[in-house]
Order: C-alpha cells, then structure tokens, then sequence
C-alpha cells in the first residue's frame, strides 16, 4: 500500500530560500514603535517579500531573531542598520500600571 505524500513545509522552503541571516539579539519585547522601525527597515531593503524572520531555535542563535534574506549584501545592510540603530538596547515596553478590571461583576482581589 502507498503512503499519501506529506505536504511540504512552507517554513523550511522559505529558510532554504532566503540563506543568508542578519541576527538580532534581544530578550526582552519590543515595543510597536521598534517593532514597525524592524519591519520598515527590512522592506526598505529587501521589499516586503524578500525577506523572512524567525526566533532563533538552535543553541547558538538562543535569544536572537533571525532575518533571512536571499543576498549577501541585504543580510550585511541589516546588520549594519541593527547595529547603527541601536534597537538591540532600546528599552522594553512598560507593564501595564492601570486598574484591574472585574470579570462578572466581582472585583479582583
């Protein structure tokens, strides 16, 4: 009996599309601002399709984000700009000082 064929994995043919990596070191969050500076910064790069960010998984690439790219040259601009940038040092968000809110009419303790 023939086994039905498994689907290809879209992240790996992306990854195995786009070779070359700028990384990112970061282990708090990044606000939106810094976050919309990141995705701005890639598309004026590579365009909004040309490149492709993932967490680091591997032991080495532990609390690094990792933007793939199809050239050499767009992964060395993104590590410039990361590193002209400073967005690696950039404080993180600030937690939430508000009221807490009642969930069915109940306060919170």
């Amino acid at each position: 009996m023939a086994r039905p064929r498994r689907s290809t994995s879209s992240h790996a043919a992306r990854v195995k599309a786009l070779p070359y990596v700028a990384r990112l070191h970061r282990v708090d969050p990044f606000r939106k601002a810094d976050e919309a500076d990141l995705q701005a910064a890639a598309d004026r790069i590579a365009g909004p399709a040309g490149w492709y960010a993932v967490a680091g998984w591997a032991p080495a690439d532990v609390d690094f984000r990792l933007y793939h790219f199809a050239t050499a040259a767009e992964a060395e601009a993104m590590q410039r700009w990361i590193a002209t940038s400073g967005v690696e040092t950039r404080p993180p968000p600030e937690p939430y000082r508000g009221p807490m809110l009642g969930v069915a009419g109940r306060k919170p303790s």
